[in-house]
């Protein structure tokens, strides 16, 4: 945001409530928080304290205790090995001293700082506080800085680019790849709408998986039967392309299952099955409960309008979606992945 011209201003809020119930290791467990740090360095570079605003922090201070942990650990055995009463031996025994005091100096200073703050001595429950505090200050250096030193390996050839690309494109199947035919399960049924075959192959020219997600309730109620869907799904593949995966609810609208769009079942099942993550994926659809479903999911939406989408719909989707004229054009703007929709198949 800054980067664009944006700034950023501190507000106030006061807010009020119990404190949560957190067991007396919760400190340690915090300690993963700073592989943050090393996520943001690599993000914005040495600076990145400055960029975000973040405060100092205690790196350096940790830092410190540890190296002064691990010198003492060194000097401490470098005197056990080395013969008594040697050149070698005394100087060893001095560098362990040195880093040991150096160790609990920070650390009584760390353990302080975090005292200062309180409970104070007869106030309910400051000793059991005292103790929580003396266990757990020698240790959380060790701890942040570990988390730290992890993630700066894992970061130091950079981070992906956000937004991370679309690297599935999953498509409703009724009203987007074919002509809908309500409840059809006759495979000589099957007609593409213009431009299904050349989207299935624009995206997988890109480099993309293609999946299907389509909602079949015609099975729930008795109106066909799950290979019938098959037969049609098969066909399908065969007038615009392989996908790569096929997910079908056969359920129906009061059987509660977590599949059916609007939910995100369909979408998570065929990002699973492709290997990639939800937010890897693109849904394109024609109504309301595909674009629901690729929210709830986390992947990108884009909403093609046909004369049977309720006007409604479009307008919703064009407050928050990708809106697309045709479906060539919603996997054009799918793999571009652009920040806000457009109306009529550009983007603002």
């Amino acid at each position: 945001m800054r980067a664009a011209g944006w700034e950023l201003a501190r507000g106030t809020r006061t807010v009020v409530h119990p404190v949560r119930p957190a067991g007396p290791w919760a400190s340690l467990r915090a300690q993963r928080g700073t592989a943050d740090d090393a996520l943001l360095r690599a993000l914005h570079g040495p600076r990145w304290r400055d960029v975000t605003d973040a405060g100092r922090g205690r790196t350096a201070a940790h830092v410190a205790t540890v190296a002064a942990g691990l010198l003492a650990l060194i000097g401490a055995a470098a005197a056990v090995v080395a013969r008594d009463g040697t050149r070698a031996a005394r100087s060893a025994r001095g560098v362990a001293a040195v880093a040991t005091a150096s160790w609990a100096a920070l650390t009584l200073d760390f353990a302080a700082r975090r005292l200062a703050r309180g409970p104070r001595p007869a106030q309910d429950g400051w000793l059991r506080e005292w103790l929580v505090m003396g266990a757990t200050s020698p240790l959380i250096p060790w701890l942040a800085v570990g988390h730290r030193a992890r993630a700066a390996v894992r970061h130091r050839r950079g981070v992906p680019s956000w937004p991370v690309p679309v690297r599935a494109v999953l498509f409703d199947r009724d009203g987007t790849l074919l002509r809908d035919v309500p409840y059809n399960g006759d495979p000589e049924l099957v007609d593409p709408l213009p431009g299904a075959r050349a989207a299935v192959e624009l995206a997988r020219a890109a480099g993309a998986a293609v999946g299907l997600v389509t909602n079949q309730s015609g099975v729930a109620r008795g109106l066909l039967e799950r290979s019938d869907v098959d037969a049609v799904n098969d066909r399908l593949r065969a007038r615009v392309g392989e996908l790569d995966a096929v997910a079908v609810c056969p359920h129906g609208p009061d059987d509660g299952c977590d599949c059916r769009k609007p939910a995100a079942g369909l979408v998570l099942h065929a990002a699973r099955e492709l290997g990639v993550a939800q937010w890897e994926c693109a849904v394109i659809g024609d109504v309301a409960a595909d674009v629901d479903a690729a929210i709830a999911a986390g992947a990108v939406a884009v909403l093609v309008p046909n004369p049977a989408t309720r006007a409604d719909e479009v307008a919703d989707a064009l407050e928050s979606v990708i809106v697309a004229g045709d479906v060539v054009g919603a996997v054009r703007l799918a793999l571009a992945r652009p920040v806000a929709a457009g109306p009529a198949g550009g983007a603002r």
